[in-house]
């Protein structure tokens, strides 16, 4: 005999379902990856947009990962954002030159992720 679920356990799993993705319904990746590298200086400068109500709560910009020609060469962790709409960071590439390909990674710490790529002219 096939039994059917009750109306108070159906109540009961969509409390729990309903607990369980409500914090990343209300998360969301970096909107946008500002990134620019200044060639007399060798300095990339990188903004992850991410706007947050609190930034150094529980929801920010976890990571930013740099490549370098398809090379690893930043890898950094955060425990908070720099401010309630964007993460900034800055790295020193001595060996960027005209003609390379710098690709830019930024991870929220709740869900979702972003990459940019930027041609060095």
């Amino acid at each position: 005999m096939i039994k059917f679920f009750s109306i108070k356990s159906l109540i009961i799993n969509f409390i729990i379902g309903f607990i369980l993705f409500s914090g990343v319904a209300f998360a969301h990746p970096p909107s946008t990856i500002n990134a620019a590298f200044d060639q007399d200086t060798k300095i990339l400068t990188v903004q992850a947009l991410h706007n947050v109500p609190n930034p150094t709560g529980d929801h920010y910009i976890q990571e930013i990962k740099i490549k370098l020609n398809g090379k690893d060469m930043v890898l950094q962790y955060f425990l908070t954002q720099s401010s309630s709409g964007v993460q900034e960071a800055q790295y020193l590439f001595i060996d960027a030159k005209s003609g390379d390909t710098i690709e830019v990674y930024a991870l929220c710490n709740k869900f979702g992720d972003k990459t940019i790529t930027l041609n060095i002219d």
